[in-house]
C-alpha cells in the first residue's frame, strides 16, 4: 500500500480543515447515538496522525472513544506526538500511556487509541470490531470498487453511518494555464487509478463510485464539496503538490517526460512570483442507514 509521510500529512492539514465541510459534520454528529453514561465508539479508517479525529472531535461533542486505524507503524507511532501538540494549542490537558489516548474537554472525556491494521486484507479483524460510526478521509480515490463493496456491505450489516471526506473528484485547476497542462494532467490521472494495495484504484471516480454503493444499500447520501482553493499563502504545500504531479505523471508516461520537466519548471517560477493557484475537487459524502437517518432527522428537529 502506498504510504503518507508525516511531514506530507502535517503539511496538508490546514488545507483539509478549511475544505471540511461543516454542516455535514453537524448531521454526522446529529447521527450517533448518544447513550447515557456511554462514550461514543467511532472507528477511523486510514487514519494517519490523527487529523480526523483531531477535526471532528470539538464538533461532535460529549464523550467519545476513537479507534484510529492504519497500516504504517511511523503514523501510529506519530499520533501522541500531534495530539499531544494540537490539545496544547486547544488548552485541552492531555494524557498518553498505555498505547492510549486521553483528552479532557470541559466536562467530556475523549479517548484516543491507534491499532495497526491493512485495510486491504485484515477484513476478519475489521468486521470484529464495535462502533456507532465510521469516519475516513482521503481515503476512497486509493482503492478499489470491490473494496468499496465490501466495506459497504460491512456498513449495512451493522447499521454504521460513514463520514467519508476530502475523497478527490478528479478536479484539479491550475491557475494560469501553461504549455504541458494536458500531458500532465493525463499522466496524473493514469498514476490515480493505478494499484495501491486494494486493486486498481477508483481516483477521481470515487465520490461516484461510493455515492453508488451506499444508496444501493438503502443508505441516505448527502455530498458536499470540499476542495482545496490554495494560493500564494500556501507556498510550501504548493511547491510539494508541483512536484508530486509531476513525479506521478512522469512514472505514468515516460515519452512526456521532457514536456513534464518543462511544466513543473514553469510553475515553479509562477510559485516564486506568487502567481500560482490551485484548485483540487473533493467531496465530503455522509451516509446514514434508513434507521439512523431518522433518528438524525429527529435530532435536528429538536435543536
Amino acid at each position: 500500500m502506498t504510504g503518507f509521510s508525516r511531514d506530507w500529512l502535517r503539511l496538508r492539514e490546514s488545507a483539509d480543515l478549511a475544505a471540511r465541510d461543516p454542516g455535514l459534520a453537524r448531521r454526522f454528529a446529529a447521527a450517533l447515538p448518544r447513550r447515557p453514561g456511554k462514550a461514543l465508539r467511532l472507528i477511523d479508517l486510514g487514519a494517519g496522525t490523527a487529523a480526523t479525529c483531531r477535526a471532528l472531535m470539538p464538533r461532535l461533542g460529549g464523550d467519545q472513544d476513537w479507534l484510529l486505524l492504519d497500516h504504517d507503524p511511523s503514523l501510529l507511532a506519530a499520533q501522541v506526538e500531534e495530539m499531544t501538540l494540537w490539545a496544547r494549542r486547544q488548552g485541552y490537558p492531555i494524557l498518553a500511556g498505555g498505547g492510549r489516548i486521553t483528552l479532557t474537554a470541559g466536562a467530556a472525556c475523549w479517548q484516543v487509541t491507534g491499532r495497526a491494521l491493512d485495510l486491504a486484507r485484515d477484513w476478519a479483524v475489521l468486521e470484529t470490531l464495535e462502533a456507532d460510526g465510521v469516519t475516513a478521509s482521503a481515503l476512497f480515490d486509493l482503492v478499489s470498487a470491490d473494496w468499496v463493496e465490501r466495506l459497504v456491505a460491512w456498513l449495512e450489516r451493522r447499521g454504521l453511518p460513514l463520514f467519508a471526506m476530502l475523497t478527490a473528484d478528479g478536479q484539479r485547476l491550475w491557475e494560469p494555464p501553461l504549455s504541458g497542462d494536458e500531458q500532465v494532467a493525463a499522466g496524473f490521472r493514469l498514476h490515480q487509478g493505478s494499484d495501491k494495495g486494494f486493486g486498481a484504484a477508483l481516483g477521481g471516480g470515487a465520490p461516484a463510485v461510493l455515492a453508488r454503493a451506499l444508496s444501493a444499500r438503502g443508505f441516505e447520501v448527502e455530498q458536499a464539496a470540499s476542495d482545496w482553493r490554495l494560493g500564494a499563502g500556501d507556498a510550501m504545500l504548493l511547491a510539494e503538490l508541483i512536484a508530486g504531479e509531476a513525479e506521478a505523471a512522469a512514472a505514468a508516461r515516460p515519452l512526456d517526460k521532457s514536456v513534464i520537466e518543462g511544466w513543473e519548471t514553469g510553475r515553479r517560477q509562477l510559485l516564486d512570483n506568487g502567481r500560482l493557484k490551485l484548485a483540487i475537487g473533493h467531496r465530503d459524502i455522509l451516509a446514514l442507514p434508513g434507521k439512523t437517518a431518522k433518528i438524525a432527522a429527529r435530532n435536528r428537529g429538536g435543536r
